[in-house]
């Protein structure tokens, strides 16, 4: 039987004088070990698939980062990712969440690794699905914002007109309002340096929570060889690699994806092998 979420807000306090606080809109479910689900580069459709599965044996909490969704829009001070970070880890604060699991694909993977480095005693564990912040080369990702928009459903998913792929993808003319805020926001936060942190690697060794870092081995945006430069920087890592997925590779393969994080976090048990 299908779950239906919770949902709510909290209200993220600045220290910016007159500015307002942030509403910070979330869904949440499931009654288990702490985990937060922090979203891919244009926000999460609504409660999907592995939201579903994964709450199940965990207390998930789902939000729109700040400037996407439901949430209010991006504070002023805050352009990088590492700004979200500090949003995103006051978040856990109010929560009342004791060393969550973070769970981060693609822009929620960047912020997610940003949290660990800033405060990794908050973090029990980290799982970074295709992060973006980390580059072998990023002169050859192709430009997600200036493509032809047709163009840009074929640089996520090696499948991109499949119903699930759609859910996230959308054909351009159902690109709604809250999906083009999302890209404006993403834009805002990513693209200079280019979906990538010139500092990030510097800091990541400060990371000391277990971390697993999961990629689609057909990958269009980052290659699957990217997992290996997140393996060498973060001190306690591990890797998987999910045959024939994509960028979001829960997308093509659900079940592999939910079965490597539940592997990740109860290791003793065998849940989650295949």
């Amino acid at each position: 039987m299908a779950m239906t979420p919770q949902e709510g807000a909290l209200q993220l306090k600045s220290a910016v004088q007159d500015e307002p606080e942030l509403e910070l809109f979330y869904r949440h479910a499931g009654d288990g070990q702490p985990m937060v689900w922090l979203h891919w580069l244009w926000g999460e459709p609504g409660w999907m698939p592995q939201h579903e599965r994964l709450a199940e044996r965990h207390s998930l909490f789902v939000p729109d980062i700040p400037g996407f969704g439901q949430s209010g829009p991006l504070p002023r001070w805050a352009s990088r990712p590492r700004d979200l970070a500090i949003l995103l880890l006051q978040a856990i604060d109010q929560w009342g969440l004791e060393r969550p699991t973070v769970v981060g694909s693609c822009l929620g993977g960047w912020i997610a690794a940003e949290m660990a480095a800033l405060r990794p005693e908050k973090i029990g564990g980290l799982v970074l699905v295709a992060p973006l912040g980390l580059a072998i080369n990023w002169t050859q990702m192709p430009n997600v914002f200036y493509a032809n928009p047709d163009d840009v459903p074929s640089y996520f998913s090696p499948f991109p007109d499949s119903e699930a792929a759609l859910a996230y993808l959308p054909h351009r003319r159902d690109w709604n309002p809250t999906f083009l805020a999302n890209r404006i926001a993403s834009t805002k936060i990513t693209f200079d340096p280019y979906l990538h942190s010139r500092t990030l690697p510097h800091r990541l060794y400060l990371a000391t929570s277990r971390a697993i870092i999961i990629w689609g081995s057909s990958d269009p945006l980052l290659s699957s060889d990217h997992a290996a430069l997140w393996a060498a920087h973060l001190p306690n890592s591990e890797s998987r690699i999910i045959s024939k997925a994509g960028h979001l590779p829960y997308v093509e393969d659900c079940d592999a994806v939910v079965g490597a994080i539940d592997s990740f976090v109860f290791p003793a048990s065998g849940i989650g092998r295949r």
